[in-house]
């Protein structure tokens, strides 16, 4: 099991709806982000993609985490 914890500034490699991985640089983390469910806002990081875009995710779309604290993907 993919341990999902995460803080600000941390990065998160994630799941849009669409089927796209995006990595986020984490810059708020929210109980309620939409719909009542918990998710992050952040800067996208992906380095194919410019500019990188302010986006937003929910916290059960995360597969990954890059522990900034720690160097290294949990």
């Amino acid at each position: 099991m993919i341990d999902k914890s995460y803080k600000v500034g941390d990065t998160v490699r994630y799941e849009t709806f669409t089927g796209e991985l995006r990595t986020v640089r984490v810059t708020a983390k929210l109980d309620e982000i939409k719909n009542g469910r918990p998710g992050f806002d952040g800067v996208e990081v992906t380095p194919h993609i410019k500019p990188h875009l302010n986006v937003w995710g929910y916290n059960s779309q995360i597969l990954r985490v890059f522990c900034q604290e720690k160097r290294r993907w949990k």
